[in-house]
């Protein structure tokens, strides 16, 4: 499917436009992980909003320079031991740390209150309230339903009647009707 939706806006404040906002802010694990290659910069933690880490990066990369420029090779070997494991570990991290920051966008985006009042006289959804009027009213809009019990033909019977039963009632009903057009005749 087309990504042309993301960049489409119908200038709503509704679901869409809301979507449409967290699509452009939320974090990508290919751009993160392509930013770990480069982990001596520590732009995948800035990219993932660890300042602190980012910096940890950038200055254990230039304590390693300055300690192979002023020619302790076995010093500058152990610092890049170091960030090399810490870029491994920041494998893992990356998948919990996208997780954790793209929940907390969806949770700021979807409870933002960037909508449009509600109109004129909505009240939400229905409660108990008024439950009984509501009933009547929807048992009154049943076109051709019968109440159990009321059915004159079921005799206030509690249960729907068997297949015989209604077999019987078929053929006294077109019994009936043959007697009609036989006396209208």
């Amino acid at each position: 499917m087309s990504d042309a939706w993301k960049h489409l806006d119908l200038e709503g404040e509704g679901l869409q436009s809301a979507n449409l906002r967290l699509v452009q802010l939320m974090k990508r694990r290919p751009k993160a992980y392509g930013l770990l290659a480069l982990f001596p910069l520590g732009l995948h933690r800035a990219y993932l909003e660890d300042i602190r880490g980012a910096w940890v990066y950038r200055a254990a990369s230039l304590a390693a320079l300055a300690a192979w420029w002023f020619g302790q090779g076995w010093a500058a070997l152990v610092i890049a031991g170091f960030t090399v494991s810490f870029a491994i570990y920041d494998i893992r991290w990356i998948e919990d740390r996208i997780a954790t920051l793209n929940k907390a966008l969806r949770m700021k985006v979807y409870k933002s209150k960037h909508g449009t009042a509600a109109p004129k006289g909505f009240r939400g959804r229905y409660t108990d309230n008024d439950l009984d009027d509501y009933l009547k009213v929807k048992e009154q809009e049943r076109g051709g339903h019968v109440l159990p019990g009321t059915d004159p033909a079921l005799k206030s019977r509690s249960r729907a009647p068997s297949f015989a039963e209604q077999e019987a009632m078929l053929k006294a009903l077109a019994q009936s009707k043959q007697n009609k057009q036989n006396k209208s005749q």
